[in-house]
């Protein structure tokens, strides 16, 4: 290179330099608001422009435009857990409207919530085998599962936990004796007429699924049979018939428009077993299917804990639902996000696939809860959604809607 051509060139590089050195900073541009991703058209491929996730991953903005009620509308209902109070905020009946087409009550329609006491006790002892109830608890629920087409799991009929000890004693009164194996026949015979008649003749057809017995099987630490014992007042005042009995009454006074189920935990580790202590039931007519109830962890394999569960009850006659759906996560961050969407397409993807092939007859599938700080698992953020300035969809909620983005993990 000549010389005049470097010196020019130098020249060059100088007053850029200079001219650099003295220029003021850019602004920092403000931060535009977020807005919702608009439904795809039909001039438009979905998959074409992916809905960024604040974790940074992108998804099909045609499965963000949909819902997960629309997504497995010709597969399953997809129910969710809802405490009393939802009915009451806005912003919850919203996506339970716009998600859902089912859903159960976390806790009011089991007996500590049904059973009026001071009612009970003041009316003994003409309320000996009667005992006395009150719906108001429930209404506002049943009343918007009416208005917005909803269907409605009845949970619990009858259940060792969340009744109260006062109603197996002699006269209702905490610290007396049980009573006797006919007066307690008696009772859960009222109680499971009451509440089967209150819904059937006020919200005629709302309810599709009832569990009669529930969490009746303890491998180990149950009798011989491996019925549960410990505190089990069921099986202190009736003995272990207390689940032929209960199914026995809920056929009795069942309008035929809701499914009669069990429903259970852990039900991989003891589906045999719940095949057998149901079976005198089954014969007697009065079960039609099981409820598997799913409480897992991303450390669980889906394809043995859900597939192959839910496809030995069908095997075994029964109709079959998933109805305490969560997927717990100890890790945090964006990772464990990913993970556990992982896990949930894996869960639905075999259901799915089962469902079509014929191999499991389920019908209903519900997670149990809107969102993470409301779970009772909280600190395991196990729901399809979190609280973040709005209910806003995890990764959990691309994967149970089967994101192609999203690799399923069993």
């Amino acid at each position: 290179m000549k010389n005049g051509m470097k010196k020019l060139i130098a020249l060059l590089l100088v007053v850029s330099f200079l001219s650099a050195c003295g220029k003021k900073p850019e602004p920092t541009a403000k931060p535009t608001e977020v807005t919702e991703t608009p439904a795809p058209t039909e001039e438009t491929t979905p998959d074409a422009t992916p809905t960024p996730t604040t974790a940074g991953r992108t998804h099909s903005a045609e499965i963000d435009a949909m819902t997960l009620k629309d997504r497995y509308k010709d597969s399953f209902k997809i129910g969710v857990a809802l405490p009393a109070n939802t009915f009451r905020v806005s912003m919850r009946t919203e996506v339970v409207k716009e998600q859902f087409n089912s859903f159960t009550f976390e806790n009011e329609m089991k007996p500590d919530s049904l059973l009026n006491r001071d009612a009970t006790q003041k009316g003994y002892p003409e309320t000996n085998t009667e005992p006395v109830l009150n719906f108001g608890g429930i209404k506002s629920g049943l009343e918007f599962a009416k208005e917005n087409g909803l269907g409605v799991r009845g949970h619990t009929l009858c259940w060792y936990s969340q009744t109260p000890a006062w109603f197996f004693t002699v006269d209702y009164q905490a610290g007396s004796p049980l009573c006797s194996r006919e007066v307690m026949i008696a009772r859960l015979e009222s109680y499971i007429k009451q509440v089967m008649t209150y819904c059937q003749e006020n919200y005629p057809g709302l309810i599709y699924a009832w569990d009669v017995v529930n969490e009746a099987v303890d491998i180990g630490t149950g009798d011989e049979n491996g019925i549960r014992k410990s505190k089990n007042n069921w099986y202190a005042t009736i003995g272990p018939d207390y689940i032929e009995f209960a199914f026995a009454f809920a056929r009795k006074y069942s309008d035929g428009t809701a499914d009669l189920y069990y429903n259970d935990y852990g039900c991989a580790g003891k589906k045999a077993d719940i095949v057998r202590i149901l079976a005198p039931v089954k014969e007697a007519g009065n079960i039609d299917g099981i409820g598997i109830q799913c409480h897992l962890s991303v450390g669980d394999n889906m394809r043995n804990a859900v597939y192959r569960t839910a496809k030995y009850f069908t095997d075994a006659g029964y109709k079959v639902q998933i109805t305490e759906l969560d997927i717990g996560t100890s890790q945090k961050g964006d990772r464990a996000d990913l993970v556990q969407g992982m896990k949930y397409k894996s869960l639905f993807q075999f259901i799915e696939e089962a469902k079509r092939n014929g191999e499991i007859n389920i019908d209903s599938v519900t997670v149990w809860g809107l969102y993470d700080t409301i779970s009772w698992r909280s600190g395991e953020n196990p729901l399809l959604f979190r609280m973040d300035g709005g209910i806003v969809k995890k990764e959990a909620w691309y994967g149970a809607m089967q994101d192609p983005n999203i690799t399923s993990m069993e």
